[in-house]
């Protein structure tokens, strides 16, 4: 009976420790988001498309924020190289893809890339299931790997630019 006790508490332990690892438990928010780009970014860095299927694995550290984070990576040419959620973009030229203000914002993410290396994109884009637009904010870097230059992204709804900045005072807020 205590032998049962004490492997449900390590079964648990170790439950919770890999959630609070991989983020998955934790609830999305810009200093999630900024960690598991940059963890993503070393590791796109390091291994290259090798580290693709790492990024869009449904059970991997990089599906976080109880499963409302992910990671993408797309080219400077604004074409999607890697998306976990929706692989049909995958391919595809995103340079013409506009909010409803007219932000232009994957053209937005490659200029802040270019610009500064790093930094965070504010836009509007409907949540999952609904039509009209939300705030949006992603956080994205430039990486290189084998001569090949990706921008590594993530994002998520209900943050500005205003709180960026004053949770990050240092970072960069694109700005149109």
């Amino acid at each position: 009976m205590v032998s049962r006790k004490i492997c449900s508490i390590f079964i648990l332990f170790f439950v919770l420790l890999f959630f609070s690892s991989t983020g998955f438990g934790e609830p999305l928010s810009p200093k999630l988001c900024k960690e598991k780009v940059q963890a993503a970014a070393k590791l796109v860095k390091k291994e290259g498309k090798g580290a693709f299927n790492k990024l869009k694995d449904p059970d991997g550290e990089f599906r976080f924020g109880n499963d409302n984070g992910y990671i993408w990576v797309h080219n400077m040419e604004c074409v999607m190289i890697m998306h976990p959620i929706k692989p049909s973009l995958v391919g595809k030229g995103l340079f013409e893809l506009r909010d409803i203000n007219g932000v232009y914002f994957f053209v937005a993410f490659n200029e802040m890339v270019e610009e500064y290396g790093k930094g965070w994109v504010p836009y509007m884009w409907p949540k999952p299931g609904q039509k009209d637009a939300s705030q949006k904010i992603s956080y994205v870097m430039l990486v290189e790997h084998g001569g090949n230059e990706y921008v590594v992204g993530s994002g998520m709804y209900d943050v500005t630019g205003d709180d960026i900045k004053k949770a990050f005072p240092n970072d960069k807020v694109y700005e149109d």
